[in-house]
C-alpha cells in the first residue's frame, strides 16, 4: 500500500508540474514576449539544469514572476495556486536568498517579505556554483501542516510525509525550470543543502525542513 501511494505521489507530481508550469509563466508575463510567447513544447525542449551563472542581478520583478510561476495564486476567487499539494497540505513555502538578505514569498499578495538582512547564499550549500548565483530559492516544508493534512497517514505511514514534502517542492521547482527555460534564465535543483546552516540563519523551529534549493540567474 505504501509503495503504491508513493508511486501515485510521484506520477501525480510529474504530470502536474509539466502541465502547470508554463501556464503560470505565461500569465506572469505581458503579451510582448518572453514566457508569454513560448509554447509548452518549446519550454520543455529548452528545460535543462545550469551550473554556470552570470554575475548580473535578476530584477525584482523577474524574481516575483519566477515565484509566481512556482506557486503563485492563479485562481484568486478560490485561492488556488499554480502548483498542487499532496492532500491540499500547502506545506511548502519558498524563501529567497539575495545579496541584500532573505525574504519569504507571500503567494497570496505576490510579494517578498524580508526575514533577514544577511546574505546567506554562500552558506546554503557546499556546492561552489550556488554561491555565484544572484538568486537562490529555498524550499521549506512545514511538518505540522503535512501532519494535519495527512490525518491517520501521519501515524500509519509517516514516511509518506517526507515523500510528500519533496514531491510538493519538486512540482514547484519544475514550474521554475519551465519559466526559466522560456525566459532564457538558468536554474538547477539541488538536494545538496547545508540544512543546519539555513535553519540557524533563519531561526527555523524544528517543524520546518529545507527540502531543496534552486539557484536562478543569467546563464554564464
Amino acid at each position: 500500500m505504501t509503495q503504491q501511494l508513493s508511486r501515485r505521489l510521484f506520477l501525480a507530481g510529474t504530470s502536474a508540474a509539466a502541465s502547470a508550469g508554463i501556464v503560470g509563466a505565461a500569465n506572469a508575463q505581458t503579451p510582448a514576449g518572453g514566457a508569454a510567447s513560448v509554447s509548452v513544447q518549446e519550454a520543455l525542449k529548452q528545460r535543462r539544469s545550469t551550473k554556470r551563472f552570470g554575475r548580473a542581478d535578476v530584477p525584482r520583478e523577474t524574481v516575483l514572476e519566477v515565484l509566481w510561476a512556482a506557486n503563485g495564486v492563479n485562481r484568486p476567487d478560490e485561492g488556488k495556486t499554480t502548483a498542487p499539494a499532496w492532500h491540499g497540505s500547502k506545506d511548502v513555502d519558498i524563501y529567497v536568498a539575495l545579496e541584500d538578505g532573505v525574504s519569504l514569498y507571500n503567494s497570496a499578495a505576490n510579494t517578498l517579505e524580508k526575514v533577514s538582512d544577511a546574505d546567506i547564499r554562500a552558506d546554503v550549500s557546499p556546492t561552489a556554483f550556488v554561491r555565484r548565483a544572484p538568486v537562490v530559492l529555498i524550499y521549506v516544508s512545514d511538518g505540522q501542516k503535512l501532519a494535519t493534512a495527512a490525518g491517520d497517514i501521519a501515524t500509519s505511514a509517516p514516511e509518506e510525509l517526507a515523500i510528500a514534502a519533496r514531491v510538493n517542492s519538486a512540482i514547484m521547482a519544475q514550474n521554475v525550470y519551465l519559466f526559466c527555460a522560456a525566459e532564457g534564465l538558468g536554474t538547477c535543483l539541488l538536494g545538496t543543502v547545508d540544512r543546519e546552516a539555513v535553519k540557524t540563519a533563519l531561526k527555523f523551529p524544528d517543524h520546518l525542513t529545507v527540502t531543496y534549493i534552486q539557484p536562478v540567474g543569467a546563464i554564464g
